[in-house]
């Protein structure tokens, strides 16, 4: 085999477990908002991490979160105040196969957030991370090219992919490195300050590297 581009490394993800979430405010929302912005304005870090939301912090860990407040933000949070809130409820449900369902409740009745049976999204980094996962499991090579980042494009086409991907040697190598994936895809990805690079630690100083382009996630390197 010749040498391997970024993205031909990168290639390795796998689809976990999904959870299905409803839940209900005890006290009005924009009390949680008002400690929040007290807690930034403070310089507490804990404080206001502690209310974010778990879904929040799978992609921003506590030290990432530390280091993206700035005096700019605490003097921005001393200054701002909330003018009231609503409850809204969502909820995740899991299809027979791995891909989630997103659904918000409205009017009296759960209401799906977005269609179901788009099961390769690349709205979030971890959802994106799946969805290139089983494209990967799926053999559909048209829709993993939809994760290879514009400055690959020129290079390589889905006869490449599946010439590569369905020889003998590839598929065992393949199959290593998602196992490898898979066991780290519950944990939290770090984003770049500026909200478009995405980091998926594995451990053994390797790692998952996603870049967001034109609004959607794409797989750009196993480092």
């Amino acid at each position: 085999m010749g040498r391997r581009s970024p993205f031909a490394a990168a290639l390795f993800v796998a689809a976990a477990p999904l959870v299905v979430a409803a839940g209900a405010c005890h006290a009005p929302p924009e009390k949680a908002v008002d400690a929040y912005l007290d807690a930034v304005a403070r310089g507490r870090v804990d404080d206001a991490y502690a209310l974010l939301s778990t879904e929040y912090k799978k992609s921003h860990d506590r030290a990432a979160f530390a280091r993206a407040v700035s005096p700019a933000d605490q003097k921005a949070a001393q200054r701002r105040t909330t003018r009231g809130g609503r409850v809204a409820y969502e909820a995740e449900v899991t299809l027979d196969d791995g891909a989630r369902a997103s659904l918000v409740f409205e009017d009296g009745a759960w209401r799906l957030a977005r269609d179901p049976l788009d099961v390769y999204p690349q709205g979030q980094p971890p959802e994106a991370l799946r969805a290139f996962i089983r494209a990967v499991d799926n053999r559909r090579w048209d829709v993993v090219l939809r994760f290879v980042p514009s400055r690959y494009r020129a290079s390589i086409t889905v006869d490449k992919i599946r010439a590569q991907w369905e020889s003998a040697a590839e598929r065992a190598t393949l199959a290593a490195q998602l196992a490898e994936i898979r066991r780290h895809l519950d944990e939290p990805f770090e984003i770049a300050a500026g909200g478009d690079e995405a980091r998926l630690p594995l451990g053994d100083r390797k790692a998952v590297r996603l870049l967001r382009e034109d609004g959607v996630w794409k797989v750009e390197a196993l480092e």
